[in-house]
């Protein structure tokens, strides 16, 4: 590695070198005439970014210090005014989705003060709800069941499904699936076409589709797409409170949707806590964790408020629901001998989101979706076009014809999970509609059903959680996991009736009995660890939820052991699984249709997360060179101050602009005499060919503060030219340098800890000898580095084969020494 710019008044700088035994050495270099180019000042003016590029963090949080008052006053306006809005949205879309829900299956006319209207088809009184037969035709048997009710659900399902997804395919196409990692992309600084992807625009149309979609029936929550909702939130009062000109700023925008997520978590569970640890256990930040945990409390404080104010006055007197899932355990403490059906529990999560995410992987490929939608529309004789409505017909029928059997599979999935963590009343003749859903006489129904509906649940979910409608997978997953704790917590409760061993006969001040609700909580926080990686967010999650306060051991019990089984199976989360199969890719169709015009098309998200990484993924990166990982020279397309192989002009200076899909290109005299100059963005030279007509004259590149020798040889080009234009461009230029045998961990921890967009590598003072940006090293972990790992193998088997005939120690260099020894780091 050179040195980190450190450069004085006089012109000195400094050099970090290792020795043979990777020892640091810090030599003095006097001035250059090759560094004189490097001094200058940060342009602080107002930045357009590209779409699909990354921010200039740097230079945007110099421009929060300079106007440090005016950012401050504005975030906390933004902060405040978003999360009321935010909380009262949220409670509108419970209330409207909840009716919709239940008005595929009957009505309730009972008093209005004994239901609640967040919740009818439960809370109803049994002898007061209507089935659509009895409301209809006064009468209530299997062949009206049939016929009358079964069309009127399945109506009601499919047009709500089609709805949305004509708001989607018609009108706004980036609505569709959760949000989640666009936004967790948006906050690491990616340019996501912001100002339509949180438009208000893109807010209106994602929350009446997301309302339809839970609507329906489909095993999708509205949970992840809430996070979505409030980031559009509170860009949209952002841009109101900054509408001045040259008064935004990219780092606090991000630093306010960090915020929004949090706050988006925290209505959707009731846990604003749990928000709040969801952003800084999830997302990643180029701010301080304490001043995002501020935000995100503030934010979430109060649109958790919002929303319950809002519920107040839609719960009947008789029924009031205090948390969003009251939990009712049969005793209030847990046996010891359950720690081994807790751990079983955790099993179950770590293998369910290693499946799940192998089996939506499959589903959502670009290739297999084609493929479904094109025989669709085969089938149907219908134009291609219509693949995609024609495959969200088909789950939606689908969906209504498994779930009708039961009437505990028709629920909402927020109201079957609130029936998960409540135990069975003693009392054989509820008056609730709703309790007798879950409880029977017969244990071995009751096992049926919850088999049944985990079965039709996570095949149905790992299929619809990749159509193109708006939904998330956190609900599903909740959902999935509980019914499999209540489905242990049955056979448990059997096991502990059928043996009489001490052990397991350990009774509370409220029971005897082991209470088969707790362990839905606890698998169901088991099962949104195993699909997200998150553990005490969500431990906190469930404790807020529930108020399962003699638990939360239990629940880390199960959440820990679904973690390490986890991260054993696979590398990533569902999220990030998402983004590399399937986000800015070279074969996905409406990508191509919408980027193919764009900078960075195709390489993928750029987002470098490598220190969040799964020890299976942190273990394979061998310990070599920034050499072994870079673009060489001869491979970077770059633009020289001397062309070698013809001269500029308008005419090839715009086929080379086109001829790629690059941000920039560093510039340097040529290739033979390689003096890196700066690297000069692609936008800028684009404005600058521009104020161009002519197409054939020769161009000869302005650049300030060149090197004496490069101007001196610029100046015998331009002695050549009979007639040239001068162009002046002004190339970047970053502080940070580096050399060909800086380690690859370096690196790397540099790109994700000082929010670096691409590095220039030097070989010797100012002579460049290869490039390398964050969107290659991306695709290096994606990949698990196999490439350099055989590359590795390879150079061990030569290596030895040296050795053993005799090669001696000196003709090894430096960096093969490197290569051969092992990083304690990673092994830790």
């Amino acid at each position: 590695m050179d040195a980190f710019g450190s450069q004085n008044s006089t012109r000195e700088s400094y050099a970090l070198d290792y020795t043979i035994d990777e020892i640091p050495v810090l030599s003095y270099r006097g001035s250059s005439q090759l560094e004189t180019y490097h001094n200058e000042t940060t342009d602080l003016t107002s930045t357009t970014y590209e779409e699909n590029t990354f921010i200039d963090w740097p230079k945007e949080s110099i421009k929060i210090s300079r106007n440090h008052s005016f950012y401050l006053a504005n975030k906390w306006i933004v902060v405040t005014l978003a999360a009321i809005v935010l909380g009262y949205i949220a409670a509108f879309i419970d209330f409207i989705q909840v009716t919709l829900n239940d008005l595929k299956k009957g009505i309730c006319l009972s008093k209005e003060d004994s239901w609640s209207l967040l919740n009818p088809y439960s809370s109803c009184p049994s002898d007061d709800w209507y089935d659509w037969d009895n409301f209809l035709f006064k009468t209530d048997n299997f062949i009206t069941n049939m016929f009358v009710n079964y069309p009127i659900y399945c109506i009601f399902a499919v047009g709500f499904s089609l709805t949305a997804a004509y708001l989607t395919y018609n009108r706004v196409y980036l609505i569709r699936q959760s949000g989640i990692p666009e936004i967790k992309l948006i906050i690491a600084g990616f340019n996501l076409n912001i100002k339509e992807y949180l438009s208000a625009t893109t807010l209106y149309y994602k929350i009446i589709a997301l309302i339809f979609v839970v609507s329906s029936g489909l095993w999708l929550g509205k949970e992840g797409p809430l996070v979505h909702v409030s980031c559009c939130i509170f860009n949209i009062i952002y841009d109101l409170a900054t509408s001045k000109d040259n008064s935004r700023n990219e780092a606090i925008r991000r630093e306010l949707i960090s915020a929004a997520t949090a706050t988006g978590i925290s209505v959707a569970f009731d846990s604003p806590i749990g928000g709040v640890l969801f952003v800084l256990e999830s997302m990643p930040s180029f701010f301080m964790p304490t001043r995002i945990m501020w935000n995100s409390f503030v934010s979430a404080t109060i649109a958790v408020i919002a929303v319950s104010g809002f519920k107040v006055f839609t719960d009947g007197k008789n029924f009031n629901e205090k948390d969003l899932f009251q939990v009712s355990f049969g005793n209030f403490s847990w046996l010891f001998m359950e720690i081994i059906p807790f751990i079983l529990l955790g099993v179950l999560g770590g293998l369910y989101g290693h499946y799940f995410i192998k089996l939506n992987s499959k589903f959502s490929s670009i290739q297999f979706r084609k493929n479904v939608r094109n025989y669709l529309s085969n089938l149907f004789k219908v134009d291609a076009k219509y693949g995609p409505i024609l495959e969200i017909l088909i789950v939606a029928f689908i969906t209504t014809i498994l779930n009708f059997p039961l009437e505990i599979s028709k629920l909402p999935l927020t109201a079957y999970l609130n029936l998960l963590f409540k135990d069975c009343p003693k009392d054989a003749t509820p008056s609730l509609n709703s309790t007798n859903f879950m409880c029977s006489s017969s244990n071995d129904f009751t096992l049926v059903k919850l088999l049944y509906i985990v079965t039709e649940g996570f095949l149905l979910t790992s299929y619809t959680f990749g159509v193109d409608l708006p939904g998330g997978i956190l609900m599903p997953s909740l959902v999935l996991g509980a019914t499999t704790g209540r489905f242990v917590g049955i056979l448990s409760q059997i096991l502990q009736s059928k043996f009489n061993w001490e052990s397991l006969a350990t009774c509370t001040e409220q029971s005897c009995v082991v209470s088969p609700s707790s362990y839905a909580v606890i698998g169901a926080a088991s099962f949104m660890t195993g699909i997200t990686k998150l553990t005490m967010c969500v431990v906190v999650i469930m404790f807020e939820m529930t108020g399962a306060v003699t638990y939360v051991l239990p629940i880390m019990c199960g959440v820990m052991t679904s973690k390490f089984v986890n991260d054993w199976l696979c590398p990533n989360n569902i999220y990030d699984t998402w983004l590399q199969n399937n986000f800015n890719q070279k074969d996905d169709d409406y990508d191509l249709q919408q980027s193919q015009n764009l900078v960075n098309h195709g390489k993928g998200t750029g987002l470098i997360s490598f220190s969040n990484s799964t020890s299976t993924i942190k273990t394979k990166l061998p310990d070599i060179s920034v050499k072994s990982l870079m673009v060489p020279l001869n491979q970077v397309k770059c633009l020289c101050l001397i062309p070698e192989n013809g001269d500029y002009t308008l005419s090839n200076l715009t086929s080379f602009i086109n001829d790629d899909c690059h941000e920039g290109y560093p510039m340097i005299i040529n290739y033979s005499n390689p003096v890196y100059l700066g690297y000069v963005p692609k936008l800028h030279l684009l404005s600058k060919l521009s104020n161009l007509d002519d197409s054939t004259t020769p161009i000869s590149f302005q650049v300030e503060n060149l090197p004496t020798s490069a101007l001196s040889i610029q100046l015998h080009y331009e002695r050549k030219l009979n007639d040239f234009i001068h162009l002046d461009i002004i190339p970047t230029r970053s502080p940070f340098k580096f050399n060909e045998d800086t380690p690859g961990l370096l690196i790397i921890e540099a790109f994700e800890k000082l929010n670096l967009n691409k590095l220039v590598i030097f070989k010797d003072d100012g002579i460049m000898c290869g490039f390398i940006d964050r969107f290659i090293l991306t695709n290096l972990v994606n990949d698990k580095f196999e490439g350099l790992v055989n590359e590795f193998n390879d150079f061990e088997a030569i290596n030895e084969y040296d050795l053993e005939t005799g090669l001696s120690n000196e003709m090894l260099s430096t960096g093969d020494l490197r290569i051969n020894r092992k990083s304690i780091e990673l092994i830790t």
